[in-house]
């Protein structure tokens, strides 16, 4: 028996050292972590306003218009307009609203190895695209409907077509990314507009516009007229006042405060509480700032290798800056700096290993990939199912005792008036996403007088149902974790 496992030991040893065995690891763990209960799992936040915009898109196919909100104008229509696509093919689903955010995703784990092994080399790519994707910034802000691993990809796909220059692609795909970054989230996208000249003026390759090693991206650059075209055309529609509504959403506070709490909030979300979810990373990761600082300011290191370094110090710190301009601090501000971020933290882990990779750490990876995808599916089917099919069953019978087009009735606490009552965003977007519908605010004095002229099916809120089900003589129908469907009994 001993004899025979010895061989197999040997074997798998042997494949674990393989670097391409290794990333075929890595890629499984990343595709379970993005992708694990995708279709099951729950929209939250502004991702239910986007949800909502992306379905009456799809719904009514008027992909060039702000009719439904502004926001395709403050972020880009990149990711409505794909989710819009999967919308119509799958269905109003979670999955369907979130697919490309997670599969900008995948490509963000797949660029940033690149990334590490261009610059630093394959084990310190292995471990910068292990640290990305077990980031919990990352994970939670690419596995829902949001712009921000878009921004990234984009980001990340343009410093690739800077560093392979030299190929006949390098620089359409350059502006590519630049393309695919704005119009997925406007201004953050032009960052490798500043990433790339600044690392051409370190290396000593940066060359005037009229001279002959520049021409060549200067032939490509008019593919930047596609990035700031959808702004050109919202002002040809709408005038000048898109750009009032962007700078409105760009200054605004979201109700934060401001003066010195802002500061206090600005470095609590990009350190304090960022660190606590990176951990255990973070320890690498102020060891790697360390190395590469040093690395950035040692004269006797060959020029390439300080303006690397300096590079990904100046991609994080760009990256802080802007977020800190922003009047409201998020820390999904972070994710264009994690690709950055993530490879210095590798380079830590690969110093600490004296440059090897021990079949151990891929060995583990691949079990802790097994073992959850194995839980997952040992669960039960009820266990999974969240909200989303009781969601589907919902607006199957809101679609069955309401006209087509007729709003959602909404039972709000909100507001003091019929006039002023109103439902909040998210629930609107809960609405429009799921249901196809627009939410109609209906006050508790409104739902009397529609109970006397009959029977109303209504949406209450689960929080309040339980304390208002008494006083309007409410049955339920539906309930789902947020949401009771029911209707008044008849008198």
């Amino acid at each position: 028996m001993d004899s025979d496992s010895a061989p197999f030991a040997e074997k798998l040893n042997a494949l674990l050292a393989d670097h391409t065995a290794q990333w075929v690891v890595l890629l499984a763990a990343a595709f379970l972590l993005l992708f694990i209960n995708a279709y099951q799992s729950g929209l939250y936040g502004d991702a239910l306003i986007y949800a909502g915009e992306a379905r009456l898109i799809a719904d009514s196919g008027e992909y060039f218009t702000l009719r439904f909100g502004q926001e395709l104008n403050h972020h880009g229509p990149l990711l409505f307009w794909l989710a819009a696509v999967t919308i119509k093919l799958f269905g109003p689903t979670p999955f369907a609203a979130t697919l490309f955010s997670r599969l900008f995703g995948i490509g963000c784990v797949v660029l940033t190895g690149w990334l590490g092994t261009y610059l630093f080399g394959r084990n310190v790519g292995w471990f910068a695209a292990l640290a990305l994707v077990t980031c919990y910034t990352f994970t939670r802000n690419t596995t829902t409907l949001r712009m921000d691993s878009a921004v990234t990809f984009g980001v990340l796909l343009a410093m690739l077509g800077y560093f392979r220059g030299e190929e006949w692609w390098g620089a359409p795909l350059f502006f590519l990314g630049i393309v695919i970054g704005v119009l997925a989230k406007s201004l953050p996208g032009f960052l490798p507009l500043f990433l790339a000249p600044l690392h051409a003026l370190l290396t000593g390759n940066f060359h005037w516009p009229w001279k002959k090693p520049a021409r060549r991206w200067l032939y490509w650059s008019p593919l930047l007229i596609l990035a700031i075209s959808w702004w050109g055309y919202l002002a040809w529609i709408y005038g000048s006042k898109v750009f009032v509504f962007y700078l409105n959403d760009f200054s605004s506070t979201d109700h934060q405060a401001g003066g010195v709490f802002r500061l206090q909030r600005f470095f609590e979300t990009y350190f304090l509480d960022f660190g606590v979810k990176f951990l255990p990373w973070i320890v690498f990761t102020v060891f790697g700032l360390g190395a590469l600082t040093r690395a950035a300011l040692d004269s006797k290191k060959q020029r390439s290798q300080r303006a690397d370094a300096a590079l990904l110090l100046a991609w994080i710190l760009a990256v802080v800056i802007a977020g800190g301009l922003k009047p409201s601090q998020y820390q999904r501000y972070w994710m264009p700096a994690l690709p950055a971020v993530a490879v210095a933290t590798a380079i830590s882990v690969v110093r600490l290993l004296g440059n090897r990779m021990p079949t151990w750490i891929p060995a583990t990876v691949a079990a802790l990939t097994i073992i959850a995808a194995g839980g997952f599916t040992a669960l039960p089917v009820a266990s999974r199912g969240g909200s989303s099919e009781k969601l589907s069953a919902m607006a199957e019978l809101i679609n069955h005792r309401l006209a087509p087009g007729t709003p959602v009735p909404i039972l709000t606490l909100k507001g003091q008036s019929e006039r002023t009552a109103f439902v909040p965003a998210g629930d609107r977007g809960r609405c429009r996403f799921y249901f196809g519908r627009e939410a109609q605010p209906l006050t508790l004095s409104g739902a009397n007088d529609e109970m006397l002229q009959g029977r109303v099916m209504m949406i209450v809120p689960k929080e309040v149902y339980g304390r208002l089900a008494g006083r309007l003589k409410l049955d339920p129908l539906i309930q789902t974790d947020f949401w009771v469907l029911a209707e008044t009994t008849p008198a």
